[in-house]
């Protein structure tokens, strides 16, 4: 009997974002993509010729008897425990027969088995501590090392100090998707000036589930050709899960390169002209993306990404397929929680998925689109829970248009809306003259109460020509139907640079 191994770093996020220091982020980033992409290889050579794909938090391998699997979760299993503490494993083995079972049933019940374990969780309890020991500040865990930081010793885990070391190695994934060479080492050097805030960006592919069951549609089975079917249905999968990493690293390419070419632009927000360029990717696994980068630049940098993946197609039963994909931008300042941030980015970029779901329901339709969120220290709940709380006016409208549309044209609450409502209250001149700067701040208050404040406060200052309504609407004095057209741009204002 052949077999499958389906295996997977369970708890990717809590094991890179447990810490609020970029090496330690950086270093459990690069550990991961080590152990994903690597570490199989550096074991035994022949397990590349093993892998089906690895791609979206989960690695399929083929094996041509069970021994065989059995020997690769041995071998993996072992590297990992004895040289990457934190890191969690679940691997499963799923038996076939190559002339009787259809591969795509079994690849089905790997992943079934692979659930169950996850939601088991056997085994998994530990004792941390004996309460004698040091603690290390980032993992709660028995510190076993020093580390002189700051004129002081900081006491770590194992954990923390593998981290450390690995986030002095070259990331070759990482760096081969950069411009320049990027020599950042506090998130601080992100920012430049008085406005000292960072950006986390979640983005993830779209109906990748529906794009894989397409995928298994093409491929036919009848008593005579099973082994046939397998063996080409596996070479399509593996093809297929490369495309859409080739895809999502291309958009994340182009993206460096333009705030690359933007570097004029960016010089008094960011150290650009010092060599920090400010951009830091963290997960780069196949349409699972995330990086950090300048505040300014971060609502920017992931609609420059996906309008990138929106010109591309990948191949499926020799049918062009789109590619679409939602953000999340969770933009404070420097040195709040990362971890925190990491969540409402994620937060955000599923409440963009949910956007299309409502808005087209059981329609066979997919878009692109961007949320945000500017941290203030008042979070408390999901982004739903927040805006329920804090962006509804007092006449029961709501402030905010996100998340925005990249490439639906119908829609109304669309990224172009927009960028027309930014260009309004920066450059729209009337008479020689802009709308005063205060103004629109006092605006942004104004704007809470309702659409009859707004209208008398426009008018009273003679304001009112500079807030037109945009295309595809109706309305005046900032509002169409139940929400507000400008309320985002005038939060936003001071926080967003546009990428040429």
């Amino acid at each position: 009997m052949q077999a499958l191994v389906l295996w997977e770093v369970s708890r990717k996020q809590q094991y890179i974002f447990s810490s609020n220091k970029l090496k330690e982020n950086r270093g459990a980033s690069i550990i991961i993509e080590y152990i994903i992409e690597e570490m199989p290889a550096k074991i035994n050579k022949s397990y590349s010729q093993n892998l089906i794909y690895s791609g979206g938090g989960s690695s399929l391998y083929r094996f041509g008897s069970t021994k065989e699997a059995k020997d690769f979760i041995k071998n993996i299993s072992e590297k990992v425990l004895r040289e990457f503490p934190g890191i969690e494993l679940f691997m499963v083995i799923e038996e076939f027969d190559i002339k009787k079972d259809r591969i795509t049933e079994k690849i089905d019940n790997a992943y079934r088995k692979l659930a169950i374990k996850k939601n088991r969780r056997e085994n998994s309890g530990t004792q941390l501590s004996f309460g004698i020991e040091r603690i290390c500040e980032s993992t709660g865990l028995p510190a076993s090392f020093t580390r002189r930081e700051d004129d002081r010793n900081r006491y770590i885990s194992s954990e923390v100090k593998v981290k450390l070391d690995y986030s002095e190695e070259n990331a070759e994934k990482f760096d081969e998707l950069m411009p320049v060479d990027y020599s950042i080492k506090e998130f601080a050097d992100l920012a430049n000036g008085d406005k000292n805030y960072l950006a986390v960006v979640h983005i993830d592919g779209n109906q990748m589930g529906k794009k894989l069951n397409k995928l298994k549609e093409g491929f036919k089975y009848d008593n005579n050709n099973v082994e046939e079917v397998n063996n080409q249905y596996l070479a399509a999968l593996k093809k297929f899960s490369n495309d859409i990493k080739e895809a999502f690293k291309s958009s994340f390419k182009h993206m460096a390169d333009v705030i690359n070419r933007n570097e004029d632009r960016l010089a008094d927000d960011t150290k650009i002209k010092e060599g920090k360029f400010p951009l830091i990717p963290i997960i780069i696994a196949g349409d699972d993306i995330t990086y950090v980068t300048n505040g300014k630049i971060g609502i920017e940098s992931a609609r420059v990404f996906i309008e990138h993946l929106n010109k591309m197609t990948i191949n499926i039963n020799n049918s062009p397929v789109p590619l679409n994909a939602c953000a999340g931008v969770a933009i404070a300042r420097v040195g709040y929680p990362f971890s925190k941030l990491y969540e409402i980015a994620e937060d955000l970029c599923s409440n963009a998925k949910k956007t299309v779901l409502k808005d087209y329901k059981d329609a066979d339709v997919d878009y692109s689109l961007i949320d945000w969120h500017i941290e203030m220290g008042e979070v408390m709940g999901s982004i739903k829970d927040i805006r329920e709380r804090n962006y509804m006016t007092l006449d029961g409208k709501k402030l905010n248009m996100r998340p925005l549309y990249l490439n639906n044209h119908d829609k109304w609450n669309s990224y172009e809306n927009f960028l027309e409502a930014n260009k309004y209250i920066t450059q729209l001149e009337i008479d020689g003259k802009k709308a005063p700067r205060h103004k629109i701040k006092e605006l942004r208050d104004v704007l809470k109460k309702g659409e009859r404040d707004t209208e008398l406060f426009l008018k009273s200052n003679k304001i009112e020509n500079y807030f037109p309504r945009f295309k595809n609407t109706t309305g005046d004095y900032c509002f169409y139907e139940d929400n507000c057209m400008y309320y985002d741009s005038i939060e936003v204002m001071d926080l967003f640079i546009k990428l040429e």
